[in-house]
C-alpha cells in the first residue's frame, strides 16, 4: 500500500510538472495569438481613418490616400492570415494544456482519496 502510495505520488508531481509546462506554452502563444489580435486591430483602425477623410483632395493627394489605404489594406490582410494560422495551434495547445492539467488534479485526488482511505483504516 505504501509503495502505491509512493508512486501514485511520484505519478503525480509528474504530471503537475508536465501541466505547469503546457501551461507556459499555452501563456506565451496566448500573448502571441493577443498582439496578433492587437495588429488586425491597428491595420483596421488604419484602413478604417483612410476611409473617412471627407476634405476634398487634390490628384496627387488622392494617389497617395489611395496608396496609404492599399497598404493598409494589404496589413489587415497579412496580419488576419496570420491571427488565422495561429488559431489553430493555439487551440491545440489548450487542449493539451487542458488535458495535462486535468490528468494531474486526477492524480492529486486519487492520491487524497488514498490517504483518506488509510486514515479511516488505521
Amino acid at each position: 500500500m505504501v509503495d502505491s502510495a509512493s508512486r501514485l505520488g511520484r505519478l503525480q508531481r509528474i504530471a503537475r510538472i508536465k501541466a505547469e509546462q503546457e501551461l507556459k506554452k499555452l501563456a506565451a502563444l496566448a500573448q502571441h495569438v493577443e498582439a496578433a489580435r492587437q495588429r488586425v486591430d491597428a491595420a483596421r483602425t488604419a484602413l478604417d481613418q483612410s476611409y473617412r477623410s471627407d476634405a476634398p483632395l487634390a490628384l496627387g493627394e488622392a494617389r497617395m490616400a489611395n496608396a496609404q489605404a492599399a497598404r493598409a489594406a494589404r496589413d489587415m490582410t497579412r496580419a488576419e492570415d496570420e491571427l488565422q494560422r495561429m488559431q489553430p495551434v493555439y487551440e491545440a495547445a489548450r487542449q493539451v494544456a487542458a488535458r495535462e492539467f486535468g490528468r494531474a488534479e486526477v492524480l492529486a485526488e486519487l492520491a487524497a482519496r488514498q490517504a483518506r482511505n488509510r486514515q479511516d483504516a488505521g
